[in-house]
């Protein structure tokens, strides 16, 4: 089901040294190597789940901007903070409707008009899923524009405009539902917020790729995302029930009931039931805990 997603964020150096030469190895499921550490970043093991990449550059471009290890090494080069700003990453949900062809496409054309055109040098990676649900595109940009065969000596910052963001919003929003049309389909996106288009529902968080590798990894059974989540659901279930019966006492269903006192009785069965999983997960861990304590033995007095 086609989704709406554009994310923008500001990847830098921080605290932990981060190596935007890693990071676009990642994305782009290649081999990179960090002249700056003298390390090498392997990601071609996960080459199956990079579809398409590639790097686009403002014309008349140094040959070097077009190389990821060139261009990325560049940039680590160029900026000598600690916590130095290197590159500004955007990730965008492609619709699983259209053909990988038209997802890589419709990101391309996109970066093209809205990033490059202003001067950014873009690496655009097409992500497809194992289970195939969540097709999307990172895309790798620079924080400075080309300036002949160099980056220039200061930043855009007019990049960092909020305005900017909302209008790059809309303007991926028009993007896939123009692809969706030239592919004879009927779904469409919209790029704004739930408040905004009149839906009376709570947004529902994402779970997050490291709350799924404790889950996967058997680390934490229930991580608190994944509660999150059925909490969120849980909520826009009652919602519109609650409405009705602020507005009119009780309210007719259908199939569980012909009130709400009716259906209240089924909804407090599956309150029950998730009550009994995260008891059933909490005794677990304790269980495995006193496991570890008992293999360490009783301590001895000296």
């Amino acid at each position: 089901m086609a989704m709406f997603r554009l994310e923008a964020k500001i990847f830098s150096r921080e605290k932990r040294g981060r190596s935007v030469i890693a990071a676009a190895a990642y994305r782009a499921g290649s081999k990179l190597k960090d002249e700056l550490r003298n390390k090498i970043f392997d990601y071609g093991r996960r080459s199956k789940g990079v579809v398409d990449s590639a790097i686009l550059a403002p014309e008349g471009a140094p040959a070097w901007a077009h190389d990821s290890n060139q261009l990325w090494n560049t940039v680590e080069a160029g900026e000598k903070r600690k916590d130095a700003q290197l590159a500004r990453e955007f990730i965008l949900a492609v619709p699983p409707e259209l053909s990988a062809d038209a997802q890589f496409r419709t990101a391309s054309d996109w970066a093209q008009t809205n990033l490059v055109n202003s001067g950014m040098v873009a690496e655009v990676s097409l992500h497809h899923t194992k289970t195939g649900k969540n097709p999307h595109v990172h895309i790798l940009a620079t924080m400075r524009k080309l300036d002949g065969e160099t980056f220039s000596s200061k930043k855009a910052t007019e990049w960092n405009d909020v305005g900017l963001l909302v209008k790059q919003r809309e303007s991926w929003a028009e993007a896939v539902n123009a692809a969706l049309e030239n592919a004879g389909r009927d779904e469409r996106v919209d790029h704004r917020s739930l408040k905004d288009r009149g839906i009376d529902r709570v947004p529902q968080p994402k779970i997050g790729v490291a709350a799924t590798a404790m889950k996967h990894r058997g680390v934490v059974d229930d991580p608190e995302r994944f509660q999150l989540v059925r909490q969120v659901k849980m909520m826009n279930e009652v919602r519109p029930m609650m409405r009705a019966i602020k507005g009119h006492g009780e309210v007719g269903q259908k199939g569980m009931g012909s009130t709400w006192w009716e259906k209240s009785v089924v909804f407090m069965s599956r309150v029950r039931e998730k009550a009994s999983e995260v008891v059933k997960s909490w005794r677990k861990l304790l269980d495995v805990r006193r496991g570890r304590d008992e293999t360490k033995g009783p301590e001895l007095d000296m």
